[in-house]
């Protein structure tokens, strides 16, 4: 396994291009690259970062967009709204290959907070293909993430998922903090993830929900660290973190090496 970091970690001080200077100092070999907005879908502006990339010898392990921009209209009872979120989606897909990412993370639909949402697993499996076989035509795993207002919100929603589609390009993200923001055990949907999770975002927390860097909290990382080599897991680890989460940068160096000490041993 590889320690990597989100160029979310550094949003809002730094535009996603200028953190790769940044993550190149701290010694970062591995990003998840947070496309923050509609221009930085553009092929030429990720041209230009893949070149910086290039230069610093970062690899792109996965990219994420701003998801409330297209992916629900993606389900959309309408073949117009469909159409012209596929459009978006191709755009990002298009960036994904350009950045060289292995895997395009998903969010979906939102929800009512503290709702499970009523889903025909049947019904979206066909637009859930799409959105998957579309991703590895452009050389891209996609992986939906579990996010705790979003309809991935609960374990079992990956079980399903996996029973209704066809396409063999349906992955998984985990979230650790999403997972106790849904108030459900992280290590649940491990088990419903299995051997089709293929990224984890990882920060800390305590009891009380608080957030924090790697370490300084109290979730269990050796116990993850266990249960990811029993499911023979061998991906990137993205230490996602919120800017409220730390001081400075040497700060934040400190929660990657905390990380590093565990998961690449």
């Amino acid at each position: 396994m590889e320690v990597g970091i989100s160029t979310a970690c550094f949003y809002p001080d730094y535009l996603t291009e200028e953190t790769i200077p940044i993550i190149a100092k701290m010694g970062i070999k591995s990003v998840e690259v947070f496309l923050e907005s509609y221009s930085e879908y553009d092929e030429d502006y990720c041209k230009a970062m893949r070149d910086d990339l290039d230069r610093y010898g970062i690899e792109v392990n996965s990219i994420h967009a701003i998801g409330t921009q297209f992916e629900p209209q993606l389900f959309s009872a309408t073949e117009r709204q469909r159409n012209d979120a596929s459009k978006m989606l191709i755009k990002v897909l298009k960036a994904a290959k350009i950045l060289k990412a292995k895997i395009y993370v998903f969010h979906g639909p939102a929800v009512k907070k503290d709702t499970t949402p009523n889903i025909d697993f049947d019904k979206i499996a066909k637009y859930v293909d799409y959105i998957a076989d579309t991703s590895g035509e452009y050389g891209v795993k996609f992986s939906w993430e579990n996010v705790y207002w979003c309809w991935f919100a609960y374990p079992e929603f990956a079980t399903f998922i996996r029973q209704a589609v066809k396409s063999r390009n349906v992955y998984f993200t985990l979230d650790i903090k999403q997972a106790m923001k849904s108030k459900k055990d992280p290590f649940e949907y491990l088990k419903s993830m299995g051997d089709k999770l293929v990224n984890v975002h990882l920060c800390d927390y305590d009891d009380c929900g608080s957030l924090y860097l790697p370490g300084r909290g109290s979730f269990d990382f050796a116990k993850l660290n266990r249960e990811l080599k029993k499911l023979d897991y061998n991906g990137s680890i993205i230490m996602e973190v919120y800017r409220n989460n730390y001081k400075d940068i040497d700060d934040l160096k400190e929660g990657i090496e905390y990380l590093k000490s565990i998961f690449e041993k």
